[in-house]
Formats: structure tokens, C-alpha cells, sequence
């Protein structure tokens, strides 16, 4: 629960363990089920390193609950997605299916790349994944490197480990028809930084939908976050735990 604020940690601590991250429910679906299904979207499991106790959220589907719920109420054929953090692939199809529109993944992680993949396949997804990292120009650049983390789901460029994979960056204006697309949805560990501080240099993006990490981040950094959004034009719409989504108006 480190990803949230301090009153929603005491408020769903209880719920969080037996529920969403519970070692017992956890074994149970590794060795029983090991997919994870949704609706009519189905997921495969086929990573190492999951740990057990995250297992109980595909269980009970709360795997990604925030960013689920966001998607769900207001991406539609409006919607051009951009993912950045492709990871199982589940927000991916769900913001496909609710767009119905092509979606451009971005995933640095290559070791679940093949995984992701598949996932997209079988629910049908039209996409164009890069196994690179995306930034928007030679001025606002990225770190060259990631941290990787024994347990995918932490490896970050923020959270530092002992083991550094270098990054093959892209360029935006090297993706083409990339200004077609008027929505991105973040979920890279602290990568909502880059994003949100050089949210200027996106002129095509109306939507954005992105994890806020506050064990990355301090309260004044958010707050920092917050105000660039809106001297861009960005208003706040709706929030679910720690994801958000602000549209330009």
C-alpha cells in the first residue's frame, strides 16, 4: 500500500490484506486458476516473479481497480489511447474495447513483452507496441536506464535496486500519425512525472489518466504536479485511490 496517502491505507488496510494482497487467496489462484479474467477479457499469467500474495487480486478482481474504474466511466470512441506501462495488458484491452480504437503501447520492461503480447492478441486488440521508452524530444529527455526489480510490478526508473537495464528511448515524432492520438494513460512507477511536467509539449493530449506513486513523491511535489495540469488547462474529473483523470477544456 505504499502507492497511497496515509488515511487511505488506515481506512482499507484491513480490506487490502485479506482481499487485494492476501498470501493464502494468493497461492490458491496461482495453483488453481493462474489467469486472470474480467468481463469478457481474459489474461494470462505467464510471468516470473509474480508475487503470491498479488495473485489474490486477480481472485477477486481488484487488479488495476483504480485505473479500471476511471477507464470504464470515461474512455469511449472519443478516446485515442496512448499506454505507457503496457505491463499484463489488461487496461490496454479494456481502454480498446471501450474505445474501439487503435491503441500505441509503450512497454520497457522486454522480459513480459511476449506475455503482453499474446494477451492483446486473444482479446483482440489492434495496437502498435514499441519496446521502448517514450519521450517527447531531445530537450526533455529521460534517465538511459530502469531499476529492476525481482518482482516486475516494481521496476521503475524512481525505485532504485541493485540492477540497471539501459533504455532505448524513442522520440514521439518518430511514432507515426503519434498527434492523432488525444489520450494517454500512464502507469510506470513515477513516470507520471515526466509526463505531467512536459504535459505542454503534448499539444494533441485532451485526456490524461495516470497513477500518482506518494511513496515517490512528496506532498509538495504533487502539489507542484497538480498546478502545472492546471495552467495547461487541465481540470481535474475524477479520481479513483491514486489514479486521476484531468481533461483539457
Amino acid at each position: 500500500m505504499k502507492v497511497f496517502k496515509l488515511s487511505t491505507k488506515i481506512f482499507f488496510f484491513p480490506i487490502y490484506y485479506l482481499i487485494h494482497n492476501n498470501f493464502i487467496f494468493g497461492l490458491f489462484h496461482k495453483l488453481i486458476i493462474n489467469k486472470f479474467s474480467y468481463k469478457k477479457i481474459k489474461i494470462n499469467l505467464n510471468i516470473k516473479n509474480i508475487p503470491i500474495q498479488n495473485y489474490s487480486s486477480f481472485l477477486f478482481r481488484t487488479y488495476e481497480y483504480n485505473d479500471r474504474k476511471i477507464v470504464e466511466k470515461h474512455i469511449d470512441q472519443n478516446n485515442k489511447c496512448i499506454i505507457v506501462g503496457g505491463g499484463l495488458g489488461f487496461i490496454t484491452t479494456l481502454a480498446f474495447q471501450k474505445s474501439k480504437k487503435g491503441i500505441l503501447v509503450f512497454e520497457i520492461n522486454k522480459n513480459i513483452v511476449e506475455n503482453l503480447e499474446t494477451n492483446l492478441e486473444q482479446n483482440g486488440v489492434k495496437y502498435n507496441l514499441y519496446q521502448k521508452n517514450l519521450i517527447l524530444d531531445k530537450l526533455h529527455d529521460q534517465k538511459k536506464f530502469y531499476y529492476a526489480d525481482k518482482y516486475f510490478l516494481n521496476n521503475s526508473m524512481y525505485l532504485k535496486s541493485n540492477k540497471k537495464i539501459i533504455l532505448e528511448n524513442i522520440i514521439k515524432d518518430q511514432i507515426p500519425n503519434f498527434e492523432s492520438f488525444n489520450t494517454i494513460i500512464i502507469d510506470g512507477e513515477g513516470v507520471e512525472e515526466y509526463f505531467i511536467k512536459n504535459i505542454s509539449s503534448l499539444k494533441n493530449i485532451k485526456h490524461i489518466i495516470f497513477e500518482l506513486h506518494h511513496n515517490i513523491f512528496s506532498n509538495v511535489e504533487v502539489t507542484e504536479f497538480f498546478n502545472i495540469l492546471k495552467k495547461n488547462s487541465f481540470i481535474q474529473i475524477n479520481k479513483c485511490f491514486n489514479s486521476y483523470y484531468f481533461k483539457k477544456f
